[in-house]
């Protein structure tokens, strides 16, 4: 079967944003989404996660509209720990943007009410 134009569109722009830097990561679903940014932030953060406290930051990313959830990516957020202890973490370095570690993908599909890309 011959690729469709807009397959090779995608994969053309997904090989220019690699030329910039960005790692390639292979996500097929919503499970390998959320896995990938579970580890993406442990990384960012030099922190480890439970499998309880991420489910707090999933919660703290559902909230609000689009506008207040991009203010939640660009400030420092709160969860209490299993242990009852503080955590402070960020999902993107602000001040210091360029040591952002920056990824693409091709499309996701995700089902729900609707399917999406």
């Amino acid at each position: 079967m011959p690729k469709q134009p807009e397959q090779i569109l995608e994969e053309q722009l997904v090989a220019q944003i690699q030329k910039l830097g960005y790692g390639l990561v292979l996500i097929k679903d919503e499970k390998d989404l959320i896995d990938n940014l579970k580890k993406q932030l442990e990384k960012h953060n030099n922190i480890t996660f439970s499998n309880k406290e991420f489910e707090k930051v999933l919660n703290i990313l559902s909230k609000g509209s689009v506008f207040e959830k991009g203010k939640t990516l660009r400030e420092r957020q709160h969860i209490v720990r299993d242990n009852g202890e503080n955590l402070y973490f960020e999902f993107i370095q602000t001040e210091h943007w360029c040591q952002n570690q920056f990824q693409v993908t091709h499309q996701v599909t995700m089902e729900g009410k609707y399917k999406n890309r």
